[in-house]
């Protein structure tokens, strides 16, 4: 195995990688995020029943799972770097479409923005193993950052955007404009970077099967899955549970806005904590426990509390979702590997995640959701820190595949 001074140095076309990698990580969930202000002006205009509000809230979430799955499929068909543009160009689509297609073209468009930005979250992994193999890890911070920003521009924006431009149908499709750009800024990178990494230029054979007997991989995913669980069940309730506490709409928006915000600097600085706690494992005994005392905190204590508990659900979520990631670079021996790991954690985590999330629908509409909600995040962090200690010991996953050879990627 190579060693650290035989990382290729930083060059113009490494950097430009690193630009559009962040661009991409900024667009992940951004689409997804602007439409939840606008759900009850798509509820009046298209006629959606509770049912149809419900689905629609779950739908990427699941999506996302099944598309993490494909990604490890496609590049031992499309090189890496191909499949990252052609979806992409469907994630794009998917924007349109669902802003002009009707009540089809509403869960259609969202079908095919979750196919194509969780393909390709999980493919651009193996690029990014392979155009900085030995930095990937911290990297990954940067990534979670720019996720969280997507996701607080996407939700902050979104109303004033549609009001700019008239309506809720041209305010949903402006998001394919940064999805557009950043196709084209990787466009120019694959045209101009061809000397940038070796393997991700060729076909990987990456495949999800060799990892299901592996308990490595197993420790991984399923901590991705309860991270998922977790984090999502405080996403789709928390504004509805803050309101029945005596919060105004405003207010019970803001109180997700600000835990969304307080992400991103915990994401930046997970690998500096890392180091300073001498482990990943001693900064999830921190920051998991104190995420269940905010949640506890923001469903029960007393409301002038709440900008603290907030910050401080933020906070240890941003880091919780930066282990999570960067556990899946780090475990995974090679590009082939990379791509499969992701494959199998999101595919499992968002699914199986977005399903224990949604066990939150059998709760909020009893006298004690408060209590249901908290008891099933206190669950699910305790389940994210059994995992998460076990996926943080030393070992690493490999099998995924190998790499084919073929002609460079034009």
């Amino acid at each position: 195995m190579p060693s650290p001074v035989d990382e290729p140095p930083w060059t113009a076309c490494r950097v430009h990688f690193l630009i559009v990698f962040l661009l991409v990580s900024f667009n992940l969930r951004m689409s997804f995020a602007a439409a939840d202000p606008l759900l009850l002006y798509l509820e009046r205009d298209l006629k959606l029943s509770l049912t149809d509000s419900g689905i629609f809230a779950v739908l990427p979430v699941m999506v996302l799972g099944v598309a993490s799955t494909l990604a490890a499929r496609l590049v031992s068909v499309i090189r890496p770097r191909m499949v990252v543009l052609i979806f992409l160009a469907v994630a794009v689509l998917g924007v349109l479409w669902r802003s002009y297609g009707g009540m089809v073209g509403l869960f259609g468009g969202m079908v095919f923005i979750g196919l194509g930005l969780g393909v390709v979250g999980s493919a651009i992994l193996g690029v990014l193993k392979d155009v900085f193999p030995f930095r990937s890890e911290m990297i990954m911070g940067g990534y979670t950052a720019f996720v969280c920003l997507g996701t607080s521009v996407g939700s902050g924006c979104s109303l004033p955007l549609a009001s700019a431009l008239g309506g809720w149908k041209p305010g949903l499709a402006f998001w394919a404009v940064p999805l557009a750009v950043t196709l084209l800024l990787w466009l120019g990178m694959m045209h101009y970077g061809k000397d940038m990494g070796k393997t991700t230029h060729r076909r990987l054979q990456a495949s999800i099967r060799p990892l299901l007997g592996q308990k490595k991989a197993w420790t991984v995913s399923i901590f991705y899955l309860f991270r998922v669980a977790g984090a999502y069940l405080l996403t789709i309730w928390l504004a509805s549970l803050m309101r029945r506490r005596g919060m105004n709409a405003d207010e019970s928006g803001f109180v997700l806005a600000l835990a969304t915000l307080c992400q991103i600097p915990s994401s930046l600085l997970s690998g500096k904590c890392v180091q300073w706690l001498g482990g990943q494992a001693r900064l999830m005994f921190v920051t998991i426990p104190l995420s269940i005392a905010a949640c506890w905190g923001l469903l029960f204590g007393s409301l002038s509390w709440w900008p603290c508990f907030s910050v401080i659900f933020g906070l240890c979520i941003g880091f919780i979702f930066t282990l999570g990631m960067g556990l899946i670079v780090q475990r995974a021996a090679d590009e082939a590997t990379v791509v499969a790991l992701s494959g199998m954690s999101q595919g499992v985590g968002f699914i199986a995640g977005g399903l224990l999330a949604w066990v939150g629908n059998f709760c909020v509409g009893s006298p004690h959701a408060e209590l249901y909600i908290a008891v099933l995040y206190t669950v699910y962090g305790l389940g994210g820190l059994v995992f998460g200690l076990l996926a943080a010991r030393p070992g690493m996953v490999s099998g995924a595949g190998e790499k084919t050879h073929g002609q460079p990627q034009e």
